[in-house]
């Protein structure tokens, strides 16, 4: 379990412990991310290994792969042809 602050949030991190977890062995894997601000402003995030497709290994958000495919994609280094 990790609990940080980042100016006005309040965030919370731990294993997954879902039964869907469980049943497919991603216990040590998968992590939920909880926060909250100040202002009551507060929500929940799934993060999990990706398993298929072009985010094949990369961690992304449960619900919103189109923004992680999208930052990885910017983040990608040309490659150099000799």
């Amino acid at each position: 379990m990790l609990h940080t602050n980042r100016g006005d949030w309040h965030v919370s991190v731990l294993y997954s412990n879902t039964a869907l977890a469980h049943q497919l062995g991603r216990t040590r894997d998968w992590v939920v991310v909880y926060f909250y601000d100040n202002h009551h402003q507060q929500g929940q995030h799934t993060v999990v290994t990706e398993t298929r497709g072009q985010l094949l290994g990369v961690g992304v958000l449960r619900g919103r792969e189109a923004e992680c495919h999208a930052y990885c994609s910017s983040r990608a280094r040309p490659k150099h042809s000799d």
